[in-house]
């Protein structure tokens, strides 16, 4: 069992380290953001069981019937309730919470202040806004967000490109994967690949949100949208390009 376990634990080190290297270095996963994103997950999924079930195993492995001593000390078992709530703590933390513009986002689009508009199918709520604005908030009362003053500046299919790569974000739940990757990020800094994940999450979500428009209304008028919204934007360049 104690071979085992720190089998696990070795393995659940490698992958830590091993994995952040593969995926932040690798070309693929500029051409197969969901895929990519896969990857991420599944690295840290079996690094956190792989060292979480070697420890037990470890600890277990000297005292079978109670390994975390319980009946010796009424303090072991505080420090596991400690332990457990603080788990629970970073499953909490996790869970998306809208920031400060989203929840302003959510107000106008439930009090009827922001006139809304379909397009492509999708109710749009339009914010009066001279500066290029568009985004996804996520949740029951959220939806898709377009300032007139981006919306004036598209024609009808790059518009509709901007609205598809929005809607993207939305039906493939990318705000649960940036929040999951910037949660272990601040919970586990010093843990090599936390940061690499963080950032490579938030501009992967973007190449898949990206191909989920073009397939749905054409490279070109995608490519020409991020050029008019984002494209002084090192990203928006980056993005611009992937889609030539």
């Amino acid at each position: 069992m104690v071979v085992v376990g720190v089998a696990l634990i070795a393995l659940a080190l490698v992958v830590v380290v091993v994995a952040p290297r593969v995926l932040t270095r690798s070309a693929w996963t500029i051409d197969h953001p969901r895929t990519a994103l896969v990857s991420w997950s599944v690295a840290v999924l079996l690094g956190m069981v792989g060292f979480v079930v070697g420890v037990a195993l470890v600890v277990a492995a000297d005292r079978p019937l109670d390994p975390f001593r319980l009946t010796e000390s009424p303090t072991h078992g505080l420090n596991l309730g400690v332990a457990l709530l603080g788990v629970a703590a970073f499953v909490v933390a996790v869970r998306v919470r809208p920031g400060a513009e989203h929840e302003a986002v959510r107000q106008a689009m439930r009090s009827g202040t922001a006139p809304h508009r379909q397009i492509d199918g999708t109710t749009v709520a339009l914010v009066e806004a001279d500066h290029a604005l568009a985004c996804a908030v996520p949740g029951r009362s959220g939806g898709v967000l377009v300032s007139t003053g981006l919306a004036d500046l598209l024609r009808t299919d790059e518009l509709e490109a901007v609205v598809a790569h929005e809607r993207a974000h939305l039906t493939q739940r990318h705000a649960v994967a940036v929040a999951v990757a910037e949660s272990i990020e601040r919970a586990v800094p010093w843990v090599p690949g936390a940061r690499a994940m963080a950032r490579s999450t938030r501009v992967l979500v973007e190449f898949a949100a990206d191909d989920a428009a073009a397939r749905r209304v054409g490279r070109d008028a995608l490519r020409r949208a991020v050029l008019v919204a984002d494209g002084t934007s090192a990203l928006g360049a980056v993005r611009a390009s992937r889609l030539r």
